[in-house]
């Protein structure tokens, strides 16, 4: 009885995933074939795709490099030495992650901008062009680096202290066992990281579209707002996924090879201490990231608030943050609800074509918002052709789009929850005649409810600052908070734009400041495991 149970089981949960699989693959998949299906010349083979292709990947350069430095230097500084004020930079090297990229990109526009302070301090004449390829690659820099910085920080903090006592009995200087050994451990949390925030870069939207570049994001919206050319923004898409799945791959491939350490042999780590030259030099190396990328930005939307806001303002201020709390509540009931039928699937059932479907109905997150977008149109196109009858419009097909990008965090969060309880549990549970829906109840949901709400905060997050699929998908008239600032920003109105903006700042801020600490005491506990050190995405949030 037990064994046919279990099988009953089994292919239950491999129908769930299956199903939920199509439904979150269904618009990637529309993308690619809607991309090939034409029979006219390719956006590509007109020489205007390999531009918006060409820009994107110098871009990707130009940031990911700067974000690599930032992230591996002060990865480095906060977790190898000693110097005044580490454990407070130690937090809040990871503030940046609180900031939207386009958030950042309209408050330095209007900093460097002929009327900003930099124009009073230096003059007009004087002020760099911030509205360029440099400047959006400055932007992402800030923005990005904490992937980087979080990911070699928690695989810092995991190398054992023996490590370093073993270089320095052979001679080694702190300098050269740094950089020789520790820094050359954490080599694959570094290219995790890397691609992780090579993913932000390429997806990005706002700030390449308000700095004037021509990314393939910026050309997908061009091509579907500007000229109406579906096939046109499917071809750009499915090259944007496939820069995208190149940066999965190699993140993937970043994980391999990850040695543990002998726990027999782990001893905390005794940091370098600093000379006082060296030690305020560190500090400042340090301050800089957090200066621009948090406390510049944030400062200056501060600065805009007005003490008397516009009634208009006012108004639909509260009307974008009514839909953006309900359509973020909905979507991350819904990826919650699938994510766990996705988790107690991968429970019950096994085998190769199970890992598959669940590796294809966890891709979206790395999907750009664009791409998803476009497939959720081409995909509602060909459903309308076949049967005469068009996917459900308005905030349904948004909330579609969503779901199918976001429940990645929902499922990560959903599966390490579940992963807590042991099989052996349940069967315990069942001998002494507990009913499954007793064994939730009473088992499951105590011990993974935290992972589960962390699952839904991190998608509801990620819904209320998800910019270029709600400027696609949104119904008309249908603001959000993100939609909200990039219209009052587009038209030069960053004061009326900054609570928005900070509203989605204080979202942000919480779970910035928990990966911090997260990684802060990682190496307090027994490192058996790296829990950073692969940086899922929806850390992202």
């Amino acid at each position: 009885m037990g064994r046919a149970q279990a099988k009953r089981g089994g292919w239950r949960g491999a129908a769930a995933i299956l199903l939920v699989a199509i439904a979150a693959a269904a618009p990637i998949a529309a993308v690619l074939a809607g991309a090939t299906g034409g029979d006219g010349p390719t956006l590509f083979a007109s020489g205007l795709g390999l531009r918006y292709l060409t820009t994107t990947l110098l871009l990707c350069a130009l940031a990911g490099a700067g974000a690599g430095m930032i992230g591996a230097g002060a990865s480095l500084l906060v977790s190898l030495a000693d110097f005044p004020g580490r454990k407070t930079l130690a937090i809040a090297l990871a503030l940046p992650f609180a900031i939207p990229a386009y958030v950042a990109a309209y408050a330095y526009g209007d900093l460097f901008g002929p009327f900003g302070p930099v124009a009073e301090i230096l003059g007009a004449g004087a002020l760099p062009e911030i509205r360029s390829l440099p400047g959006a690659a400055f932007i992402l820099m800030l923005t990005t680096y904490p992937y980087i910085y979080l990911a070699m920080r928690a695989s810092l903090a995991s190398r054992s202290g023996a490590m370093m006592e073993a270089a320095r009995s052979l001679g080694a200087s702190p300098m050269r066992a740094s950089f020789g050994l520790l820094l050359t451990a954490s080599r694959p949390a570094f290219f995790g990281g890397l691609a992780l925030a090579l993913m932000e870069i390429a997806a990005d939207y706002g700030v390449a579209d308000f700095f004037g570049v021509p990314t393939l994001s910026v050309g997908i919206f061009r091509t579907w707002h500007g000229l109406g050319d579906l096939q046109g923004a499917m071809q750009l898409a499915a090259g944007l996924f496939l820069v995208a799945l190149i940066l999965v791959l190699m993140e993937s491939a970043s994980r391999k090879g990850r040695a543990s350490e002998d726990v027999r042999a782990q001893r905390k780590a005794q940091r370098i201490r600093l000379s006082p030259v060296h030690g305020a030099l560190a500090f400042l190396l340090c301050l800089l990231p957090v200066l621009f990328g948090f406390v510049a930005p944030a400062a200056l939307l501060l600065s805009k608030l007005q003490p008397e806001m516009n009634a208009i303002v006012m108004r639909n201020l509260m009307q974008a943050g009514a839909n953006t709390a309900l359509i973020a509540a909905a979507g991350a009931v819904i990826a919650v609800f699938l994510s766990l039928l996705l988790a107690y699937g991968a429970r019950a059932a096994r085998g190769r074509i199970i890992k598959l479907a669940l590796r294809a109905a966890t891709l979206g997150y790395a999907v750009p918002g664009a791409v998803m977008a476009i497939g959720v149109l081409a995909l509602s196109a060909s459903i309308a052709r076949v049967s005469g009858h068009a996917l459900a419009g308005g905030v349904l097909i948004l909330l579609y789009a969503y779901v199918a990008r976001f429940l990645t965090a929902g499922y990560n969060a959903a599966a390490g929850g579940l992963a807590q309880i042991s099989p052996q549990m349940d069967g315990a549970a069942r001998t002494l005649g507990a009913a499954p829906d007793r064994i939730v109840r009473e088992l499951h949901w105590p011990m993974a409810r935290l992972s589960l709400l962390a699952g839904a905060a991190i998608v509801a997050i990620d819904i209320a600052k998800e910019l270029p699929a709600t400027l696609i998908l949104r119904p008309f008239n249908f603001e959000t908070l993100s939609t909200q600032i990039y219209r009052l920003a587009s038209d030069e109105r960053l004061a009326d734009a900054a609570p928005a903006a900070l509203i989605l700042i204080a979202l942000g801020l919480l779970p910035s400041i928990a990966l911090s600490l997260i990684a802060d005491g990682d190496h307090k506990k027994t490192r058996k495991r790296e829990p950073l050190a692969g940086l899922e995405a929806q850390s992202a949030a």
